[in-house]
C-alpha cells in the first residue's frame, strides 16, 4: 500500500488524472473527518500527511489508510476525460501554461546572497516596516499562483527557467517610486542592464498568463523602505551602500500563510530548470529580517 503523499503527488503529476475531481478526508478531533478538495491541500502546511485518512475520486474511495485500499490504478475514477483539456492548462507554448488567477501571497523572486544582506538589512531596519515579513528580494513575477497550485506550476517554472542563462547583477543606484501616502526607496539591480531580468519576466509570464502586468511596468527593484522625506532617505541610503555584484543563478518560490512572513517553498535553477522543494520551516525558524533565514534555501 502506498502512502498518502505518494498518491497525492501521483494525482498532481500524472496527466491522466484531474486533481479537481479528488477529495482528501482529513481527520479532526473526536474522530470527525473533514473533506477538502485535493487542489486546496498544501503539502508541508498545517495538515501533516498522517491526518489524511482517505482519498476519493468522483465519490469513490481510491485510497484508505484504515482498510488498506489502494486502487487508484485499477479504478477509472478521477481520470481526465480528454487529456488535451487538462484542467488549468492552456496549450500555448511547448509545455503549456497554467491559467490560474494570481495572489499577492506568493511570488517568484531572486534573493541576494548572504554577503549582501548586512548593509541592505541595516537600512531596512531603519526604513522598511516590511522587514519582518519579506527578505531582501527582487520580484520577477508578483503576484504568483496560489500555493495550492505550486505542484502544477513546478514543471512550467522549470521549462521557463531552463531557457534563461545565469547572469551577473550589479546593484548600484538608489531610486524611488511615488505611492499614494509615501515614497518607496529602492536599490537598482539593473546597473549592468535590464535585459536578463526582462527575459526572465517574459519567460515566466508566458507560462503564467494571468500573472501579468504591463511589460512596460516591470521594473526590477530591491525595496529598501518607505518615507515621506525621499530626498533625505535617498541620500542616506546612497551614502551607506556601495555598489554590489552577485550571480543570479536561481529563483525562489515564496509564500506566506496566515499572518506569517514570506517563507521559501522551492528553488528553481536558471539554465537547468531544476526545481528543489524545501522542507517546511518549524515554528522557531528565523524570520526574514535575519540572515539565518537563508539557511532554508541553500548554503551560501
Amino acid at each position: 500500500m502506498r502512502t498518502s503523499d505518494e498518491i497525492y503527488h501521483r494525482v498532481c503529476w500524472d496527466p491522466r488524472f484531474d486533481p479537481a475531481r479528488f477529495v482528501l478526508g482529513i481527520s479532526q478531533r473526536r474522530d470527525a473527518v473533514k473533506r477538502i478538495p485535493l487542489p486546496f491541500f498544501v503539502p508541508g502546511g498545517d495538515i501533516p500527511w498522517h491526518r489524511v485518512m482517505f482519498i476519493e475520486a468522483d465519490g469513490e474511495v481510491v485510497w484508505d489508510r484504515t482498510t488498506g485500499v489502494d486502487r487508484i490504478d485499477a479504478s477509472g475514477a478521477g481520470r481526465v476525460r480528454a487529456p488535451q483539456a487538462h484542467l488549468g492548462f492552456a496549450t500555448s507554448g511547448p509545455a503549456g501554461a497554467l491559467d490560474v488567477s494570481p495572489t499577492a501571497r506568493t511570488v517568484v523572486a531572486w534573493i541576494p546572497p548572504a554577503e549582501l544582506w548586512p548593509p541592505i538589512q541595516d537600512i531596512r531596519r531603519d526604513y522598511d516596516p516590511q522587514i519582518h515579513r519579506w527578505p531582501p528580494h527582487v520580484n520577477v513575477l508578483f503576484g504568483f499562483v496560489p500555493e495550492s497550485d505550486f505542484e502544477r506550476a513546478a514543471p512550467l517554472l522549470a521549462a521557463a527557467t531552463a531557457e534563461a542563462p545565469v547572469f551577473t547583477a550589479r546593484l548600484d543606484g538608489v531610486r524611488t517610486f511615488p505611492q499614494r501616502a509615501y515614497v518607496t526607496v529602492w536599490l537598482d539591480p539593473t546597473a549592468t542592464g535590464k535585459a536578463p531580468w526582462a527575459h526572465l519576466h517574459r519567460a515566466l509570464q508566458q507560462r503564467f498568463p494571468r500573472c501579468r502586468a504591463s511589460a512596460r511596468d516591470f521594473t526590477p527593484h530591491l525595496s529598501l523602505g518607505r518615507t515621506r522625506d525621499p530626498r533625505r532617505v535617498t541620500a542616506d541610503c546612497a551614502t551607506r551602500l556601495d555598489a554590489m555584484t552577485a550571480t543570479v543563478w536561481e529563483l525562489v518560490l515564496l509564500a506566506r500563510r496566515g499572518d506569517g512572513p514570506m517563507r521559501p517553498r522551492a528553488t528553481v535553477a536558471l539554465r537547468s530548470g531544476e526545481v528543489r522543494w524545501l522542507p517546511a520551516p518549524g515554528p522557531e525558524a528565523p524570520g526574514p529580517e535575519d540572515g539565518a533565514w537563508l539557511s532554508a534555501i541553500t548554503d551560501r
